[in-house]
This record gives structure tokens, C-alpha cells and sequence, in this order.
């Protein structure tokens, strides 16, 4: 039986529809966790209909689950949400981290550190859900599982299941955001080479009131950097994750007490790889397993010894009695290191734990996920829209995989401290908590804040859409700008209409009017502008960090530097930007 057939051009259900060919603007998305509805999300921002298919039913996953976001992410997730995720948000500071009860001198953090926020996957899930709901361009399939993949030089056909039988679904581009037992990348054939079972974890959300903000002894100020970041639009200055190393309620382990909005703490304590080994740990990142370390009473017992110690560190602890709390959620998971051969095989496409699995001390699998849609979303639909030839996707593979990659490598850093395999191992992480190893380069490890989630430059260094240059393949800091049209506005708000041309003028904010449109190489800039494939915005500000005056950056609308020019450089403007579209030679 070959069931129903829905053809994404359309965004109701009908009957058979074989004849109709996909549209140019179509996509299917496998998966509606956080990665797939991001997609879904940031594809319709650009004009692009999608229909996402889902085994569940719509509703969002309790707990906080992956909780950390950088800076530039979460205002990703802003962008495509709205209002949806005021004040769940919490910026966090710099990690501060305790041994057998002490406080650990921490390196002072480098410049440019980025920000993290604490959000829960569960709100995450929850607003882009809401969002989705009200996209018209976003069509959602709940309880459809998938069965078969087929595709051709043109489009791509998907076999699901849903309530009423099997149904086709047809498009240009099928994005596989469906998890770490992924049915899309199996169904491409795309091997998952990795490490299985490499660290195991018992996490809780505890509802309590504990001061957010603590000052421990023989700690570095807060660091200044943090000043020119942009802030939570609902939280003042930020709290203070703690790493607990082998402390007297958990020894030979470690513990994250995470704080996240409302009076919630998150909690992670790590648990001996010995108990409760899950079947199929082989395939997956995270599965929930069973046993007697996540028994009720263990957990209440490990919960009440946490937020002790996180109450006498406060400036006035009550040590009476045990903090009045509430256990909202708690569930146990395995870890595992992996990373697919392959991002995109032909016109399938893989995000998020489909095509990655990282041990969250190097980056939380959401934030991973989200960074892979923001790097997709621009490029499918510049190849849907003809602004760039299908090869652009092939970047994805490179750039994506490469930040996976050396993402694994930070994590398999991080577990030689964390979970020590070796004897060796167990002294290098006592003394490197000592301070007596590599200057604190391993505690810098432990904190996704510091400068060691950047060990090797910017993420997209040597991407073939970058011109080589200063500050090239990084994240662009949000500077004031000026428009074409005379508004003003922040950089960051021009992303979403193609390529940004960005001219350091200084002295422009003085300019009455719209003068400055025609002064100095304003109109030889907008006359190249006008002549290209893809669309190109030129904005203008006074001031940029790092770059002197008449300097002109080209901006990726993902939010990253794809070129670094000199005043004297505009004829190469032209090339930059098709390097950047994927069009160079």
C-alpha cells in the first residue's frame, strides 16, 4: 500500500499527489527536538517551507536535560522565539571549583572568554514548539516515524508512519535532526565511529532558594571582559556554576551545580561506569538507565549533601538545619564520544546528535545542535532561493564537522580530569589541581567559559568561503549601525536578509540627515552591491573592534566574518562575496 502522499509545497494534508513536483522552497525535517524545530524555525525566517516529522506528540521533555548556552547562541534562539524565552535565561560566570572541600585557585580568564547562559531544554523545547505553531511556513507531523529514505538528482522521498498508515513526503532537502539512533543517517548509510560509554551521570533540577551569586576565597575577580558582552535581557550580573572534585559527600567523584531561573539548581554528579550498563550504549549519547544509584532515597540523600555545601558557602549560611527544597526532575545517563563520517550524503543533511555526540564538559549537545541550524539554515536556502550553487552545502560538512571535531578533542581532555582511567591520570589531575601542572590549562579545560573551547581559533579558520584576514571565521561582536534606508540598529538585526557589507566610517553618527549615504565610498559600494547574485545589505558604523577606519568586513548571515578588507581592497569586494556564496573559483 502506498498510502497518502503530502508534498511539503503544500501545508495541509490531501490526498495522493504524485504528480506535483516539489518545490524549490521545500524541506523535511526528522526530528522535533530542539536542533529540528530550530531549523523548521530559522528556514522559515528566510521564506523556506518546512514539515517536520516526530514519533512524539508535541509535548516538550521534562527536566533541564542540555542546560548551557553561549552568548551568541542563546540570541539565536531569541531571534527565532521572540518574546517566547524572556526570563529563562541565567548568565552564568566564571565556573568556580572546589577539592575535598577547599576552593581552587582559578586562572584568571582570558579576554574575549565567552558568555554562557543556563536555559532549560524543557522551556527551550517548549518556546520553539510555540513558535513553530504559529509559523505559517512550518508544518509539524507528531507521531510519524520514519521507515525509508529514497532520493534522486532533484528531490527527496520519505516513507513514515503515522496514525493513519504509511504516508510519502516529498522535497528538496531532507535535514536529519532525529537523535543519536538517528533512522535518516542509517538510512544514508553514514558511519558513526566513536567511544561508547565514556563517562556516566545522575542529574537533577532541585528547586531552592540559595544565593546565586557567592564569592569564595583565594578566587580571581569576575572578568572585565564580560563588560562588553551582550547581557540577559531578564537577569542582572551573572551567577556562579560550582565543580565539586572529590568532595566528602561524593568521593572519587565530581559534581556540577548548575544554576538555572526560578530558584532552580541544576545538579550533575557523576557515577561509576560499573553500574548499569544500558543496552544499545553503543548508539546513543544519553539513555536513561536503571538502577540503585537513581533510587529515590539515594537521590534525596545526594541532593540534601549539595546544597548544604552550597549553603555555607554562602556569606550567611544556616547550617541548622538542611535548605527547604523541591526535587522537580532527576534522570541517569550514559555518555558517549562520537562523530559521523559524513554530514550530508547528496541532498540528506545531518544536525545535532544525529551527526554528533560530545561529552557535555566540552560543549552541551543543544548548543552543538543549534550551532549546526545556524551554519545550515543560511546556506539551504541561498542554494533553494539560486543565490549559490549546491556545493555551498558541502561547506557544512567541512565547517560543522571540523567544531565537532574539535570539540571531541577537548572532551577527551576533559575526561582524563574528570573520570581519571589511569594512575597517572589520577595524579596528573591532583596536581594539576594543585597548581603545579601546565599553569592551570587543564581547569581551563573544565569550563566551556574560558579560553580552552577555543584552543584552536575560530571555529571556520580555513573554510573555503573565507577571505583570508584579521578576525576572519570569527563571531561578529553586535556593534550600533547605521541602514541604507536611514534607521538605525545593531548588526546583529541585519543578518536575517542575506550578506551584510559593513563600512567602518567614524564621524557617521555626526551626520545630519542622509548625507552620509553619498560621502566618500558609499556610492561606488552600493553600485557593486546592486550588480550581485545574492542579496547584500550595507550597513555603516563608526566604530568596529579591531578594525581601522574605511575597513569593510563582509558578514555571513550566520553571524561570522567571511572577509576582512582594507580601504584600497574594494576590487576584491566582488570575490570575497562569491567565495562567500560558495561561487569562487
Amino acid at each position: 500500500m502506498m498510502g497518502d502522499e503530502y508534498d511539503t509545497s503544500c501545508n495541509t494534508w490531501g490526498a495522493t499527489m504524485a504528480g506535483n513536483a516539489p518545490r524549490a522552497d521545500s524541506v523535511i525535517i526528522a526530528g522535533a527536538g530542539p536542533a529540528g524545530l530550530a531549523a523548521a524555525l530559522a528556514l522559515a525566517g528566510r521564506g523556506v517551507r518546512s514539515v517536520v516529522l516526530d514519533t512524539g506528540n508535541g509535548t516538550p521533555r521534562a527536566g533541564s536535560r542540555a542546560c548551557g548556552l553561549e552568548a551568541s547562541t542563546l540570541a539565536f534562539v531569541y531571534d527565532l522565539t521572540g518574546t517566547r524565552l524572556d526570563g529563562a535565561a541565567e548568565p552564568w560566570g566564571v565556573q568556580r571549583i572546589r577539592r575535598r572541600g577547599r576552593d581552587v585557585p582559578q586562572p584568571a580568564a582570558e579576554p574575549e572568554a565567552p558568555v554562557r547562559y543556563g536555559l532549560s531544554q524543557q522551556r527551550l523545547e517548549r518556546a520553539l514548539l510555540d513558535a513553530a505553531h504559529a509559523s505559517p511556513l512550518v508544518t509539524t507531523a507528531w507521531r510519524h516515524r520514519i521507515e525509508s529514505v529514497e532520493q534522486d538528482e532533484t528531490s527527496v522521498t520519505v516513507l513514515a508512519r503515522g496514525p493513519g498508515g504509511p504516508v510519502r513526503f516529498r522535497a528538496q532537502w531532507l535535514v536529519g535532526c532525529d537523535g543519536a539512533r538517528s533512522v535518516v543517517r542509517r538510512a544514508v548509510d553514514v558511519r558513526f565511529p566513536g567511544r561508547p560509554r565514556v563517562d556516566r551521570l545522575l542529574c537533577a533540577d532541585v528547586k531552592v532558594r540559595l544565593p546565586r551569586r557567592i564569592t569564595a576565597t583565594a578566587l580571581v575577580p569576575p572578568d572585565p571582559s564580560l563588560a562588553d558582552e551582550p547581557a540577559s535581557p531578564d537577569v542582572g550580573g551573572p551567577a556562579t556554576p560550582w565543580l565539586f572534585v572529590d568532595p566528602p559527600f561524593h568521593r572519587g567523584g565530581t559534581v556540577l551545580a548548575q544554576p538555572l531561573p526560578d530558584d532552580v539548581w541544576r545538579l550533575t554528579w557523576q557515577l561509576p561506569m560499573a553500574h548499569g550498563v544500558a543496552k544499545a550504549a553503543e548508539e546513543t549519547r544519553v539513555i536513561p538507565v536503571t538502577g540503585d544509584p537513581a533510587d529515590p532515597k539515594r537521590i534525596a540523600a545526594r541532593v540534601r549533601s549539595v546544597l548544604r555545601t552550597l549553603d555555607a558557602l554562602s556569606p550567611e549560611p544556616d547550617t541548622s538545619e538542611d535548605p527547604a527544597h523541591d526535587l522537580l526532575w532527576s534522570g541517569e545517563y550514559e555518555v558517549h564520544q562520537r562523530l559521523a563520517r559524513r554530514f550530508r550524503v547528496g541532498r540528506v543533511l545531518l544536525a545535532g546528535d544525529a551527526a554528533h555526540l560530545v561529552h557535555p564538559s566540552a560543549a552541551d549537545a543543544v548548543e552543538l545542535g543549534l550551532q549546526d541550524v545556524r551554519n545550515l539554515a543560511w546556506k539551504l536556502a541561498f542554494t533553494l532561493r539560486g543565490y549559490a550553487p549546491i556545493r555551498l552545502l558541502e561547506t557544512y560538512h567541512g565547517e560543522r564537522r571540523g567544531a565537532a571535531r574539535r570539540r571531541l578533542a577537548l572532551g577527551e581532555d576533559a575526561l582524563h580530569f574528570l573520570a581519571p582511567a589511569s594512575p597517572a591520570q589520577k595524579v596528573g589531575r591532583r596536581l594539576t589541581l594543585m597548581g603545579a601542572r601546565g599553569k592551570g590549562t587543564t581547569l581551563r579545560r573544565l569550563d566551556p567559559r574560558g579560553p580552552a573551547a577555543n584552543t584552536s581559533g575560530p571555529d571556520y579558520t580555513g573554510s573555503p568561503l573565507l577571505t583570508p584576514g584579521p578576525g576572519v571565521g570569527e563571531w561578529i561582536r553586535d556593534v550600533e549601525v547605521f541602514r541604507a534606508d536611514g534607521a538605525e540598529g545593531w548588526l546583529s538585526e541585519c543578518l536575517d536578509r542575506g550578506l551584510v557589507v559593513l563600512l567602518i566610517a567614524p564621524g557617521i553618527e555626526v551626520w545630519h540627515g542622509g548625507g552620509w549615504r553619498e560621502a566618500g565610498l558609499m556610492p561606488r559600494l552600493r553600485g557593486r552591491l546592486d550588480k550581485l547574485a545574492a542579496p547584500a545589505e550595507l550597513v555603516v558604523t563608526p566604530d568596529y573592534p579591531g578594525a581601522t577606519a574605511h575597513t569593510i568586513l563582509l558578514i555571513r548571515p550566520d553571524g561570522y566574518i567571511a572577509a576582512h578588507l582594507p580601504p584600497d581592497h574594494l576590487d576584491i569586494l566582488e570575490q570575497s562575496i562569491d567565495r562567500a556564496r560558495g561561487a569562487g573559483h
